[in-house]
């Protein structure tokens, strides 16, 4: 295997060419427009092959917009204001930090995109950085490119040949990380994301939750060709993806090495098949059924490419990518589950004049669907005779993948005229300064706050809680037991009595008190206990008790107990007192008074 990942982080900055905030939001629009989108040539005067698929589905998009939060640049309607410098600033650091090499001008590009996720047909992005170098235990990954970039709009629903997109997520700045396939090992896969996600979010300065990463994964194996897995959204699925991948590629060779003995022609014609009397409701229903004869094709058909995924599931992925059917029906199959009977399925064969070696296809629909569609049925077998067809596929969440567009080439990028060049001085990146790693922080954390390896590595990947601004502010107050309020006992009330805690709103109201002296450790977990019920915290309950009045009730309970050993006497003082005195100061005092003759 050969493998390299491209990760693309949104900023937490507002967006790239506008000054609207990126904010995501879930209300109902102010705004409803409609487009359609064609592919243009881009700079090589050719149009891309993937914008042409788009452009032959000849779908209607519709956009939803707010009036606070979106703007024209978002429409297309005006032109984009000049990069966002503060996004700028993440990249050029982030490059720091992966050792690249900063390129003498940021030229911005327009990349062909006519899926409808872009309202203007393209996407802005620009390179930053080359030539930098990933460390990690498995060895270096180089890391050829570094960019700058608008996210997409969010693909809201899709009904027929509408598809709806929300504009708040267009315009997000992104920083696009893409490594040399320099990855050999599954393991090692997950190894480079995780170590990448890790520098982003040492920055401090990149979002945070589910859809604000996303991995690319690239994908070959001997003597088959270069995969592209778009939206990966799940770490722990990363390596499987590759996994599968490989294991389809090898299936697929297989397929290659067959078609090699069989030299199939497939030069049959789709024919238009009379079904309407036939057991299988939808097809007796349906407008149109073509179906076309794949010459050597028996058996093919049903042999698993991955889990669940067989090889007819690769000729119906294409059916409804590029025609927008539902699937197709193929002879591999139990036609029985769909209605047909036997005589039926014998009909079909000879109707298509379908021999013993070889395989059919079915596509049901309105005519011009299923003509579009058996023809690229008939263009993914004719695949079979080169292996692994050069694609784009999307990640699916069981670690398969399905067919989503051809490989795009250089035809899709072209100049873009609206923002000027920004030439990268030598006082700029000289003033750009890197932080410390998540990695080198917990170490720290360890090393000087004495907090357990664990604690540790929680505090310094939080996104909210700052350990060294909390230790400052509250000087008497252990650092573990700050970290451990902040971090796990919010968690550890959910566990133990079903209730969510605010802890950023509360944990200074309790830190506060205790760093003061008014309460004691223990009374943290039970006061942050109460305040998840609902309840106002009631600190007199933990207010500490005096030296003198404390003292006075161990010499009582000594004498009263006498003979009692240590730890029934500790019980008992602790129990009168719990959360009002400290626990080493009772050990003391009840060691002092046992003593005593």
């Amino acid at each position: 295997m050969k493998c390299g990942i491209e990760i693309h982080q949104q900023l937490d900055t507002g967006k790239l060419f506008c000054r609207c905030p990126s904010e995501i939001r879930d209300d109902v629009p102010h705004r409803v427009f409609r487009r359609k989108l064609r592919a243009v040539a881009g700079e090589t005067g050719d149009i891309d092959i993937a914008a042409m698929q788009e452009q032959a589905r000849d779908l209607t998009y519709i956009y939803e917009a707010y009036d606070d939060t979106t703007c024209l640049v978002e429409a297309d309607e005006e032109p984009p204001l000049p990069m966002d410098e503060e996004a700028l600033d993440i990249v050029l650091e982030v490059s720091k930090m992966l050792k690249a090499s900063f390129v003498d001008q940021v030229q911005v590009m327009r990349k062909t995109v006519v899926n409808g996720s872009n309202t203007s047909g393209f996407q802005r992005t620009a390179l930053v950085a080359t030539d930098g170098k990933l460390e990690t235990p498995s060895g270096d990954v180089g890391i050829p490119t570094i960019c700058i970039e608008e996210d997409a709009a969010r693909d809201i629903a899709r009904e027929g040949d509408e598809v709806t997109y929300r504009l708040d997520r267009l315009g997000i700045p992104l920083i696009e990380i893409a490594t040399d396939p320099d990855i050999t090992t599954y393991e090692q896969v997950r190894e480079v994301a995780e170590k990448i996600g890790m520098i982003l979010r040492s920055t401090r300065k990149v979002k945070r939750g589910l859809g604000t990463i996303r991995q690319d994964v690239n994908v070959s194996t001997e003597g088959g060709r270069r995969i592209e897995i778009k939206g990966a959204q799940d770490l722990k699925m990363i390596s499987k993806l590759a996994e599968l991948e490989v294991k389809r590629q090898e299936s697929l060779i297989e397929i290659k090495k067959a078609f090699k003995v069989l030299k199939p022609k497939l030069d049959s014609n789709p024919e238009e098949l009379d079904l309407k009397d036939c057991g299988c409701s939808f097809a007796a229903k349906a407008d149109c059924v073509i179906g076309l004869k794949l010459d050597g094709f028996a058996g093919l058909l049903g042999k698993e490419l991955q889990p669940g995924r067989r090889l007819g599931t690769e000729f119906s992925d294409y059916a409804k990518v590029k025609a927008g059917v539902g699937g197709i029906i193929h002879s591999d199959e139990d036609l029985g589950k769909y209605g047909f009977a036997k005589e039926e399925v014998v009909r079909i064969r000879d109707s298509l004049k379908v021999g013993e070696n070889d395989a059919f296809a079915l596509v049901v629909g309105t005519r011009e669907k299923c003509r579009i569609a058996i023809e690229a049925v008939r263009l993914r077998a004719k695949m079979c005779s080169d292996g692994v067809p050069k694609e784009v596929r999307k990640a699916n969440k069981d670690g398969t993948t399905s067919f989503l567009r051809p490989m795009p080439g250089a035809a899709r990028m072209y100049p873009e005229t609206d923002i000027h060049p920004i030439t990268l001085s030598g006082e700029r990146l000289k003033a750009i300064t890197t932080g410390e790693l998540l990695t080198e922080k917990a170490t720290r954390f360890e090393r000087v706050y004495k907090v357990s390896p664990d604690l540790a590595r929680m505090a310094a990947k939080s996104a909210w809680f700052d350990l060294d601004e909390m230790v400052g502010r509250y000087k008497n107050v252990k650092p573990a037991l700050i970290a451990e309020s902040a971090l796990v006992f919010p968690k550890e009330i959910k566990r133990r009595h079903n209730k969510e805690l605010d802890i950023k709103r509360h944990i200074h109201t309790v830190l506060e008190k205790l760093d003061a002296g008014e309460i004691n450790n223990d009374a943290v977990f039970e006061l942050l206990v109460d305040i998840a019920h609902g309840k106002k915290p009631d600190f007199s309950k933990f207010k500490m008790v005096s030296d003198e009045e404390l003292e006075k009730a161990v010499k009582e309970t000594v004498s009263k107990n006498k003979g009692a050993p240590f730890g029934a006497l500790m019980g008992m003082v602790m129990g009168r007192f719990r959360g009002r005195a400290d626990g080493k100061k009772i050990s003391e005092l009840v060691k002092k008074h046992i003593a005593k003759p």
